[in-house]
């Protein structure tokens, strides 16, 4: 999503689309002195909001709000003053309007929000805090009020955020569409704030958990490094480290239109994928995560290099894809078995001897074709051992354009996780074969087979949310 708002002032996309909808109730939860005001406060910031907003204050006084985040001073180009106490005629004004209401009584506040939703078109209302008007009614009068409150919220096409304190269940939780909460952690014996999105009504959310700061009173979230690693990589590929030289990044369809859009696209050309399986999940559940990637590689006369280890373990799946999903003349074409005609008994072998050994079947077999398509792999190297890793991942960039590298959890392998671009891992969740992907972010998919009566089946994963 494009960023319409200042880099130091920093909140998570999905958030940030959320809060661009047309109307929401958005409840913000956490302990004394987690953010929940600085948040608020970055939010109007975030969506560029100067005015046709109503900023209602139960616990601090609006000078106060404005001494703790000088920085709102310049951006509302608000007067230090005791004047924003201002009467309610002036409530339908475009001003920047915060009100003190720490000595209001519920009944006549309340009034005053729906009168607001009422008598202004789609308006920003901030209640900090909720459970300081709250706290004066009984738990019937509370939630009537609630209930109301996002009846005349939805009529009125307007925005409500509200701040809770403390991350306790409450009724509103089961009310509003969508639900922040701000905590403290503990990493290493320091005090690291952590910001988790429960809940965005219609946005969906990848990355739930997001480490932030206050510094000098600002809220700003981090970006997960993975964010980072193309970008880097442009860098130093670059021969002038210019950005205006940088190299187009090259995206490779997996198959799957769920996984490509977390992706950002598919898997990055050059990349190496990490395929880990459960040992109690068959190789042909594997390959059928992959069906969708085999069939586009032969429809578009790639090259599909295939581990003849993971071929005789599939050969059914495989007939059945050069009989009857694609030409089996194309099938022949693209589809080139290799055999590292190694043994386990070669473990004795030193790093350099067994690496080459891998290595040099994928070159003798790529000398021999004569095409300019892109050349995939699906291997497996769990078998072997004193592999040089670098080497061996190294190579495999080098020469082909897309890795899938096939390990089964558990297995004594010198593959460091640490090497591949991409990480994902099928296992069985109460009988449903499941891919997690857990590099470059936590994300799980069902995989299924749809039309299943219909010979014009097809394979396909959704995120579990």
């Amino acid at each position: 999503m494009t960023k319409n708002y200042d880099i130091s002032f920093k909140i998570p996309d999905e958030l940030l689309q959320f809060l661009n909808n047309e109307t929401y109730s958005l409840l913000i939860k956490g302990e004394p002195g987690a953010g929940k005001t600085a948040l608020c406060l970055t939010i109007l910031k975030a969506l560029n909001i100067k005015n046709n907003f109503f900023y209602i204050s139960t616990r601090v006084s609006p000078n106060k709000l404005f001494y703790y985040f000088k920085w709102i001073h310049k951006y509302l180009k608000i007067k230090h003053s005791n004047k924003h106490n201002k009467s309610s005629k002036n409530i339908n004004s475009l001003e920047p309007f915060f009100e003190d209401a720490r000595l209001d009584e519920p009944e006549s506040l309340f009034e005053r929000i729906t009168n607001q939703l009422m008598d202004v078109r789609s308006p920003l209302i901030i209640v900090d805090s909720w459970d300081g008007i709250a706290s004066f009614m009984d738990r019937e009068s509370r939630l009537n009020n609630e209930r109301v409150l996002q009846t005349w919220l939805e009529r009125a096409g307007g925005r409500l955020i509200l701040v809770n304190e403390g991350n306790e269940l409450t009724t509103l939780d089961y009310l509003v569409d969508g639900i922040v909460t701000l905590k403290l952690n503990q990493f290493n014996h320091i005090n690291v704030r952590e910001m988790n999105l429960t809940k965005l009504g219609g946005v969906d959310i990848k990355k739930n958990s997001f480490v932030y700061t206050l510094n000098n009173g600002i809220f700003k979230t981090y970006e997960p490094s993975h964010q980072y690693g193309h970008i880097l990589d442009q860098i130093l590929s670059s021969s002038t480290n210019k950005f205006l030289s940088q190299k187009e990044i090259v995206k490779i369809d997996s198959g799957h239109i769920s996984l490509n859009k977390d992706l950002n696209g598919g898997f990055t050309k050059k990349s190496i994928v990490l395929l880990e399986y459960a040992p109690n999940i068959e190789i042909k559940y594997i390959i059928l995560f992959l069906f969708n990637f085999i069939t586009n590689c032969i429809s578009n006369s790639h090259i599909l290099l295939l581990d003849t280890k993971i071929a005789r373990d599939i050969t059914s799946l495989l007939n059945l894809i050069r009989s009857n999903v694609v030409d089996s003349t194309d099938y022949d074409k693209c589809v080139k078995l290799i055999d590292f005609n190694l043994d386990t008994n070669f473990d004795n072998l030193d790093n350099n001897l067994n690496t080459d050994l891998l290595i040099n079947p994928i070159s003798e077999k790529i000398k021999n074709i004569k095409s300019n398509s892109m050349i995939f792999g699906i291997l497996n190297f769990d078998r072997y051992k004193n592999i040089d890793e670098y080497k061996l991942v190294n190579a495999l960039k080098e020469k082909l354009d897309l890795s899938f590298i096939l390990l089964q959890t558990g297995i004594n392998s010198e593959l460091s996780p640490r090497l591949f671009d991409y990480k994902l891992t099928t296992k069985n969740l109460n009988d449903v074969v499941c891919i997690q992907l857990t590099h470059p972010y936590l994300r799980l998919y069902g995989l299924e087979i749809v039309n299943i009566e219909n010979s014009s089946f097809s394979i396909r994963i959704d995120p579990l949310i």
